[in-house]
């Protein structure tokens, strides 16, 4: 499994639908292993129940020999830990926060003076309002009565429902407010699902393995979507940059895409400079630029990016030391994203010789786009075996066979461009990308009519998928933009068996319009390759096929295979 710091990350189109965040999360989400169920002498009740987080659970041990002392044991730990819960010398089990990875715990009790006589009981373990607790960050984005709406902030929540100490700072393209309060509440289901109010907006939400979460709005007349991280405990203490630094964002400016990536060096005194790259109407490539931030209280903080241009204006609040949401405080451009640390090697074509997968979206001044791959580099320049789906209404391309070539930049560290062949004319063949680290890369399309951006990410090494690579429970995130104004996007949850056969349940926003909650069945096939496919059917009487891209048995990408809209999203295990 990679090996990858976790940080948050937000795009517009979906907010990147929390996709950094999401893929991250659960490749460091591994936790301890099921346990065994073996033993013989002692019974262990109950089992098969299932205990919600922070709740508590008696178990009893009865011996044969009639023993009245035993050692508890959870997952073979003694005692316990805080990922997999606690259990106390007399047998009461606490379950923690979030469920450990698998979802299941086994409690073992072995008879002291006896250590031949033991016993094990299996408990399934749930979310509950305990699960989203602490600081928390926030990014939105979409459209709230007509109008781009986008924003950041920071809440706490005390684990019991409701949410205090909210700031929200805002852009719908008139008004810039800052560090706007708020509170709110929220209830959170066994499955991770569940409802949140942030001030007058209400969302449902799907949390992920870490208590991050995807966020969709329910406010009629409001298609907003976001995902919130836990804001690290010394966020409060951040007041100074540490370079190297990637600035991400992107939104809209006017009726024209808008994508931006820079590199950000510090020189004291709240200086700072670098190079970046500009799509949309006033592209810009590898361009020097300086500029100055600050920060002002609450983790918040200001900065200004000058270039040929002219300024482009940001706030920011603080997730930690290494990572900040991002919002454009320029009423002509209503954008969202993210600041994070760059790992510090010197990077070069042969820094590539993995493979890995990849997800971008975004549109022209009249449709949406998406597409979705996987790519060999082979840490000379080539991209090979080239597999991917493009999603353009009116010009759809699945299970698509190409190559490419890529270039790493020797004047910006980090800095790359690459051309995929055979796309067609109408679709994107330029990209450029920026290395967070030799596993991640944000990028985004380069001299296109389509503006968009999207991550690159490391595949298992030596990866081939089938149907028992994914299976449990999945955080489901989809969105779909189909016009300069039409967007649709659904969060839920989905159930693979790992014998190809799919259950769960959605919640869809279409333009302003929130269904009721949908139930999900359908397929998936994965027959030893990087690539499957994928069919969704709704109870609300729609079937949708897409193609899967797994970056490891606990992430994988989508993106529709409809020609009538470019859907894409991506499903990350919940435990």
């Amino acid at each position: 499994m990679v090996s990858v710091r976790r940080r948050p990350a937000f795009m517009f189109r979906i907010t990147k639908l929390g996709l950094l965040l999401a893929v991250l999360s659960a490749l460091t989400a591994c936790g301890g292993s099921s346990g065994s169920s073996g033993g013989t002498g002692v019974t262990v009740l109950p089992s098969g129940v299932q205990v919600l987080a922070g709740a508590s659970q008696q178990m009893t041990a009865t011996a044969a020999d009639g023993g009245t002392t035993f050692t508890w044991q959870v997952n073979g730990i003694a005692g316990g830990n805080s990922t997999l819960g606690t259990i106390s010398t007399t047998g009461l089990y606490t379950a923690p926060n979030l469920p450990p990875a698998g979802g299941k715990v086994t409690i073992t009790a072995t008879e002291q003076g006896n250590s031949g006589a033991s016993g094990s009981a299996t408990l399934s373990l749930g979310f509950s309002n305990v699960s989203l607790s602490g600081a928390n960050a926030l990014s939105l984005s979409g459209r709230n009565q007509g109008a781009p709406w986008f924003a950041i902030g920071e809440f706490n929540a005390n684990g019991s429902g409701q949410i205090s100490g909210g700031l929200l700072d805002t852009n719908n393209g008139t008004v810039i407010q800052s560090k706007f309060p708020f509170t709110g509440s929220y209830t959170v289901n066994p499955d991770g699902t569940g409802n949140i109010t942030l001030g007058t907006l209400n969302f449902q939400l799907v949390l992920q393995a870490d208590g991050s979460a995807f966020l969709l709005s329910t406010t009629n007349g409001t298609i907003l979507t976001g995902s919130t991280s836990a804001q690290d405990p010394s966020a409060g203490n951040v007041a100074s940059f540490t370079a190297p630094l990637v600035l991400s964002a992107g939104g809209q400016s006017g009726n024209q895409g808008f994508s931006q990536l820079a590199l950000v060096n510090t020189s004291g005194g709240g200086n700072i400079s670098g190079y970046e790259d500009v799509s949309g109407s006033k592209p810009l490539i590898r361009i020097a630029w300086s500029g100055s931030y600050t920060f002002d209280g609450n983790d918040h903080g200001t900065l200004t990016i000058m270039d040929s241009n002219g300024n482009h204006a940001y706030s920011f609040y603080v997730v930690s030391a290494e990572d900040y949401v991002l919002l454009s405080t320029d009423p002509a451009v209503t954008a969202s994203g993210n600041i994070n640390s760059q790992t510090a090697v010197t990077y070069s074509n042969n820094s590539l010789t993995e493979p890995y997968v990849f997800l971008i979206s975004g549109n022209s001044a009249t449709q949406g786009f998406a597409q979705a791959g996987q790519f060999n580099p082979n840490g000379l320049g080539n991209l090979n075996n080239v597999t991917e789906d493009i999603n353009i209404p009116g010009n759809l391309q699945t299970d698509l066979t190409t190559s490419g070539t890529y270039s790493f930049d020797a004047t910006v560290n980090g800095r790359g461009t690459f051309m995929l062949n055979g796309q067609g004319a109408s679709a994107p063949q330029n990209y450029t990308f920026y290395m967070l680290s030799p596993q991640l890369a944000e990028f985004m399309t380069a001299g296109s009519s389509f503006v968009g951006g999207g991550y690159i990410v490391m595949q298992t090494q030596g990866s081939s998928f089938s149907n028992a690579s994914l299976s449990g429970a999945y955080g489901l995130a989809l969105g779909a933009q189909t016009g300069s104004a039409s967007m649709s996007a659904s969060v839920g949850t989905l159930d693979l068996d790992g014998n190809g056969s799919l259950s769960g349940s959605m919640i869809q926003n279409l333009n302003g319009s929130v269904s009721s909650a949908l139930s999900l069945s359908g397929s998936y096939m994965l027959s030893g390759g990087v690539r499957g496919t994928a069919m969704l059917t709704s109870s609300g009487g729609g079937s949708s096929p897409f193609a899967i891209y797994p970056v490891n048995p606990s992430v994988f990408l989508l993106i529709g295979t409809n020609s009538a809209s470019p859907y894409f999203g991506i499903a990350t295990n919940q435990n």
